[in-house]
């Protein structure tokens, strides 16, 4: 774009602020979009068509968008920060051009001999107070001397980028910590399953949608068998492994749609939609085969954890207390059975 007098700059600071500010308002474009608008609006302006926007990590330049005639630079490319001009803007921390390298300082710069780049005009991207990268304008061919607006105009562009990169960060810490609030709230820190608070709201909700659309739920109700024994012999970290063990174990042995919760010490409770209780019954007893045959030692003993195992199948005005409690009686006529065992409900009458 031809600037050859002060009002003629002027008004093509103003078209690109002015169009500037259209792209970095725009609803319906992401950043990445938003990017390569401005990489698109600089090349225009600047008249420089090769536009780059760069993440520099020490000594490595890595290509993060770019816009080039020919695509002959994309996204994935990296380089030696020292052959590529942006390591003038990195050893200045400011704005640096360069209008025809031919007959400048730099033209025994490897990024000249490499590419025959003439013109460059890069400025740092920082994000919160540290350099991030750059972003960056050049050509084959010579141009008009930069002026103070063409560097103004640059470094406001390199500016958005980065608070837009740590308005990114600060929303993705934001997502992360809420997240990390609600697991605090939902999940058992020892297992890592859902915590029993979580499993009574589900039961409720579960318990509800049966009623209104004749679906179909099983619940088993798992206890380990002989834990206070466990506990005492080899001590409570011993104990704590064993519940991690059966909270890895049922983890991945879980289908999609079931939930699988710590209901008491060391209880389990797991809520399977869509299932019949002949269902369950296998579904719980190859996973009590599993943590039985997984190996788990304490102090030189080979040991064989073992949970009894009661069913509960959703009745009409049951509450998930008592469909819990049949399932309850259950479990305890399995481990009054012996070890290892699953029972279906029984009536609580």
């Amino acid at each position: 774009m031809s600037t050859d007098t002060p009002a003629a700059g002027q008004k093509a600071a103003e078209h690109v602020l002015h169009r500037l500010q259209r792209i970095t308002s725009s609803q319906e474009l992401d950043f990445t979009q938003r990017v390569d608008a401005i990489l698109h609006l600089g090349a225009d302006h600047f008249g420089l068509p090769i536009g780059i926007f760069s993440k520099i990590d020490g000594e490595i330049y890595d290509v993060v968008q770019a816009i080039h005639p020919e695509n002959e630079v994309k996204a994935g490319m990296r380089f030696d920060l020292g052959e590529t001009y942006c390591c003038y803007v990195v050893a200045a921390d400011d704005v640096c051009g360069f209008h025809h390298v031919a007959e400048s300082e730099i033209k025994t710069h490897p990024c000249y001999k490499s590419f025959a780049l003439e013109a460059y005009l890069g400025a740092p991207i920082m994000v919160d107070g540290v350099r991030f990268g750059t972003l960056n304008f050049s050509s084959p061919s010579p141009t008009r001397p930069f002026s103070g607006q063409d560097i103004e105009i640059v470094r406001l562009f390199a500016s958005w980028v980065g608070h837009e990169i740590a308005r990114g960060r600060d929303l993705s810490a934001l997502e992360t910590s809420r997240k990390q609030v609600e697991d605090l709230t939902t999940t058992d820190p020892l297992t890592g399953l859902y915590n029993r608070r979580y499993m009574q709201e589900c039961l409720t909700k579960e318990l509800e949608r049966a009623k209104r659309y004749d679906n179909s739920f099983v619940i088993g109700l798992l206890d380990f068998d002989n834990f206070k024994d466990l506990n005492a012999k080899y001590g409570p970290q011993t104990g704590d492994a064993a519940l991690r063990l059966f909270g890895k174990v049922s983890s991945e042995m879980m289908r999609e749609t079931d939930i699988i919760s710590r209901w008491g010490a060391e209880e389990f409770l797991i809520l399977m939609p869509e299932t019949t209780a002949e269902g369950a019954l296998r579904y719980l007893q190859r996973l009590t085969d599993k943590v039985r045959d997984t190996a788990f030692h304490a102090q030189d003993d080979r040991l064989e954890l073992t949970l009894s195992v009661g069913l509960g199948v959703p009745e009409e005005g049951d509450t998930s207390d008592s469909l819990v409690s049949r399932a309850n009686i259950a479990m305890y006529e399995a481990k009054n059975t012996g070890p290892n065992m699953t029972k279906p409900q029984r009536d609580i009458s």
